[in-house]
């Protein structure tokens, strides 16, 4: 009672801070937090006195060995053993080595190592995604299968004679009969049949029946497992698994990854005999 303590503590938030003020602060008046707040109610309750004095580095403390077995200990730990600092308080990890040299309260947090990473976000749609429900070997086989069909259409109806038809029917015999499926217009009808789209040209010979029948039961599947897809890429949203462990996360140099310099963490991994 009515003792004067330096108590050692380090600006990491929310275990002391800076407190924003209008007005200049001085002495212990410039301190908030968790840290803070507990060294006032155990001084209110035992009566002693306290001076705060901030780590500048925010280290915690490790030891340094030397060849001759003397050992030297840094940040915040290193300052309570060399008598600068009475006691200490932060978000100091309790380690066995730590608690070799000096002595901790009951801790008022127990937390393991874990890995804090920002989840995947979805990458922007492309200019080409909506391509991305069939693969790019189906895309050209579907562009092979629409210019030979066109060129099948042509062709037959070139063959059949019930293709050709006069222009002018109020001319019984014309000079010329024409027909419809020019290769431009072939081209036209079966795109448009895989659009859903309809023409003012129609078959009308037997086997150019048949070649636009059989296209347009292809059109009628491939357009159906289109959309069915094109839904299910738009609707559900895939989960992609960065890493499941520490050893996938070290095998990779796609994520930066790091641990607080001096920290329990980083000392840990450095000892660690797991390779």
């Amino acid at each position: 009672r009515n003792s004067t303590f330096v108590v050692q503590i380090a600006l990491t938030h929310p275990y002391g801070m800076l407190k924003e003020s209008k007005f200049p602060l001085v002495g212990n008046d410039r301190f908030e937090g968790y840290g803070i707040d507990l060294i006032h109610e155990l001084s209110e309750m035992t009566g002693f006195n306290y001076t705060f004095r901030v780590q500048e580095d925010k280290s915690s403390g490790n030891p340094t060995t030397f060849p001759n077995g003397t050992k030297i200990w840094n940040g915040m730990i290193g300052e309570v053993l060399a008598g600068r600092a009475d006691l200490a308080i932060a978000d100091i990890t309790i380690t066995r080595e730590r608690e070799h040299d000096v002595d901790f309260t009951m801790p008022f947090m127990n937390l393991g190592i874990s890995i804090l990473y920002r989840q995947p976000r979805a990458a922007p749609p492309s200019l080409f995604s909506f391509l991305s429900p069939f693969s790019y070997e189906v895309w050209g086989y579907m562009l092979s299968a629409y210019l030979g069909v066109s060129f099948l259409l042509y062709l037959m109806a070139r063959i059949s004679p019930q293709e050709w038809t006069n222009p002018y029917p109020c001319i019984e015999e014309p000079v010329e009969l024409e027909n419809q499926f020019s290769l431009s217009n072939s081209l036209w009808f079966t795109i448009g049949s895989l659009m859903q789209q309809g023409s003012e040209i129609a078959p009308v010979a037997g086997s150019t029946r048949m070649v636009a029948a059989i296209w347009w039961f292809f059109t009628l599947i491939m357009v159906s497992s289109y959309t069915a897809n094109l839904a299910a890429f738009l609707t559900v949203e895939q989960k992609v698994s960065v890493f499941d462990d520490v050893k996938e996360l070290a095998n990779q140099d796609v994520i930066k990854y790091g641990a607080k310099t001096g920290g329990s963490t980083a000392n840990f991994f450095r000892d660690s005999h797991d390779p």
